[in-house]
């Protein structure tokens, strides 16, 4: 009887420790091992400092004769080398440390429309409004060309460089339309045409033109007829160019005061002329200009930076990660983004630099 009574007992005994033995077995199948932690870790960490998905972080393989013990501290990791081919995981607890070969997969990249600078609601947008930034993964609702977006009005303010999404837009799309016939030539007025709004797409394949004021000057470049909706295809050409404001000098670097915007006609305009003041910092003139003169690609070079014998500021590393400053000696004139010789004058040590600005040079 006494038996008969234990034996449900033991039953339910034995079947308790195997789901015991069960859901152990599960976890240590679960449980990732050391080295697979610090592969997660490491790969996380490489993410963050290059701006990458963990996905595009690969590792070599590690020595088969290297064990990774567990980690009971905190692992950290750092780059021990300049070319930055290795990074260095560390633990503390218990100490240890390991090299590991990384390197990068490429993305393919995408296109998507962003906005070049503030862009107030209300306004239709123009070609000019915006640029065409590479990503690797484009917002939800964003456009990857700008001919669908020219003429479209916005429901919301955009900052610079944010992308346009289609629930920033109004539904319909604002457009002009001739009042009477025009011909080719014909300067465009407030009185020769009207404002109207039209369902997406109705302008045709070509964008609408869509002034928020007509330029003084602006003329048409083709007849258009009574009631035709205007498209900046129509329009003549008129683009800003950049111009000398005075006379300027063989090897005068350039600054913004010395610059200003002109319009010219578009058959004088072709790829050798400049149509933006920013980024001529730093460079010089080849030849004399006159005072509203024209300045082409063709006029200009890097600024000298640097002069043999100069002493020029050396800069090893990152701000974010260790940077080594040192005075050395140029052996060679210097241009901004030109390569040249230099010197420690304590060491005699001779290597070479990447000019990176007035008296200032970079490791290559």
């Amino acid at each position: 009887m006494i038996i008969q009574r234990l034996q449900p007992l033991l039953y339910r005994v034995v079947l308790r420790l195997l789901a015991i033995l069960l859901f152990a077995s599960s976890q240590a199948v679960l449980a990732a091992t050391p080295q697979e932690a610090l592969e997660t870790a490491l790969g996380n960490w490489v993410a963050g400092q290059s701006g990458v998905t963990a996905d595009q972080v690969k590792m070599a393989p590690l020595d088969p004769r290297v064990q990774v013990q567990p980690c009971g501290g905190s692992l950290s990791f750092d780059y021990p080398f300049v070319n930055k081919e290795s990074v260095r995981a560390r633990c503390n607890k218990p100490a240890w440390q390991i090299f590991v070969k990384v390197g990068l997969t490429q993305q393919q990249l995408q296109e998507m429309v962003v906005a070049n600078r503030d862009i107030a609601p209300g306004q239709a947008l123009k070609d000019t409004d915006l640029d065409i930034k590479t990503v690797a993964v484009p917002a939800a609702g964003s456009f990857n060309e700008k001919s669908a977006l020219v003429g479209r009005q916005l429901k919301r303010p955009l900052a610079k460089g944010q992308p346009v999404m289609a629930h920033d837009l109004e539904k319909g799309q604002k457009a002009v339309r001739a009042k009477f016939a025009l011909k080719a030539g014909d300067l465009m007025t407030e009185s020769a045409i009207e404002r109207i709004d039209l369902a997406p797409g109705a302008g045709g394949s070509s964008p609408v033109w869509i002034p928020t004021e007509i330029t003084p000057g602006t003329r048409l470049g083709k007849n258009v007829a009574a009631g035709q909706i205007i498209q900046t295809t129509d329009l003549a050409e008129n683009r800003q160019v950049v111009v000398a404001s005075s006379n300027l000098n063989v090897g005068q670097v350039l600054k913004p005061e010395l610059l200003k915007l002109e319009r010219l006609d578009a058959e004088k305009i072709n790829r050798t002329h400049l149509f933006d003041l920013s980024g001529l910092e730093g460079s010089e003139l080849m030849r004399p200009i006159r005072a509203g003169e024209a300045i082409r690609t063709s006029d200009l070079r890097p600024a000298l930076m640097v002069k043999k014998g100069d002493l020029v500021t050396f800069v090893i590393g990152r701000p974010t990660e260790f940077m080594i400053t040192v005075k050395v000696e140029a052996l060679q004139d210097g241009r901004l983004n030109e390569q040249i010789k230099l010197r420690n004058p304590e060491s005699g040590h001779t290597f070479s630099g990447v000019i990176t600005g007035k008296g200032a040079a970079k490791g290559v």
